[in-house]
C-alpha cells in the first residue's frame, strides 16, 4: 500500500493537538482496540515529517482523513496479527531509515534539526517505517500473486499514457521495451491499490467502529469517524 496524503479542503484551525498538556483521550475504537488521540498526532507528525514540514496544526478536514487513515491501518495490523505476518527484520527497517535520512538531511544535524522540529524521536521514525514496510509486504504477499497484466494493457498505456507525455515534455520516447518492466510495475501495483481498496471497504463493513461522546478536541474529531464508518455501513 502506497500511502496518499490527501489535500486540505478548508482551513479552519482546532484547538492544538500537539499540545504535550492535553490529556490523552479516545478518538475511536475499532474493533475494541482504542485509538488514541496521541496516535493521530504522532500519525500526522509522522506525515508532515515525511513531507519535509515540522510539526504544526492541522485543519479539521486533515485530521479527519488521517483519523480514516489511521484506522484502517489499524484494520490492517488486525489483518496481519491474525495471519502471524512476519514483521520486517532490522537491517531493512535500518536501510529504509537511512534513505529517508538521505532523502529529508543528510547531515547528522540536518537529521537531527528535522526530527527536533517534528517532535520526532530515531525510535519514533523506525517504528513508524517498521510498520509501513510490514504493511507493505503484507499486501504484495495477499494481492500481487493473483494478478496478471495483460501484454495488450502494456502497449496501451506506453501508447496513449507514456509516449504522449515523453513527447509533450519534449523528448523522443524510447522504445516499448525498455520500459515495459516499469509499465508492467505501474499496472500492476495500480490493480493492488484497487484490490486493496475494496478489500478495507469490506473490513469496515464487517469491523466494529465507535466513537467516545464528543469531549474537546476528541469531539472535534468525531464527525470525520463517524463519516468513515458511516461509509463502511
Amino acid at each position: 500500500m502506497r500511502l496518499r496524503l490527501h489535500c486540505v479542503v478548508w482551513l479552519v484551525l482546532v484547538m492544538p493537538l500537539f499540545s504535550s498538556e492535553t490529556i490523552d483521550r479516545i478518538v475511536a475504537t475499532v474493533n475494541g482496540r482504542p485509538v488514541m488521540e496521541s496516535e493521530l498526532v504522532e500519525q500526522l507528525r509522522f506525515e508532515q515529517f515525511l513531507a519535509g514540514k515540522p510539526a504544526q496544526l492541522v485543519p479539521i478536514a486533515e485530521q479527519r482523513t488521517a483519523l480514516g487513515r489511521l484506522i484502517d491501518q489499524m484494520l490492517l495490523e488486525q489483518q496481519m496479527d491474525a495471519a502471524s505476518f512476519p514483521h520486517p527484520d532490522a537491517d531493512e527497517i535500518n536501510k529504509k531509515v537511512q534513505e529517508l535520512r538521505q532523502q529529508l538531511a543528510p547531515s547528522a544535524a540536518a537529521w537531527e534539526q528535522t526530527l527536533a522540529r517534528s517532535g520526532l524521536s530515531d525510535a519514533d521514525i523506525s517504528e513508524h517505517v517498521a510498520s509501513q514496510l510490514r504493511t507493505l509486504h503484507f499486501i504484495d504477499a495477499r494481492f500481487r500473486p493473483a494478478i496478471r497484466v495483460d501484454p495488450g494493457a502494456v502497449e496501451a498505456y506506453y501508447r496513449e499514457q507514456f509516449a504522449p507525455k515523453i513527447k509533450a515534455a519534449g523528448a523522443q520516447p524510447v522504445p516499448m521495451k525498455q520500459v515495459e518492466p516499469r509499465i508492467r510495475e505501474i499496472l500492476m501495483q495500480q490493480q493492488v491499490d484497487d484490490l486493496l481498496e475494496n478489500w478495507l471497504k469490506s473490513l469496515r463493513t464487517q469491523s466494529e467502529i465507535r466513537l467516545p461522546v464528543p469531549s474537546s478536541a476528541a469531539g472535534a474529531l468525531q464527525p470525520a469517524a463517524q463519516a468513515h464508518a458511516a461509509e463502511a455501513r
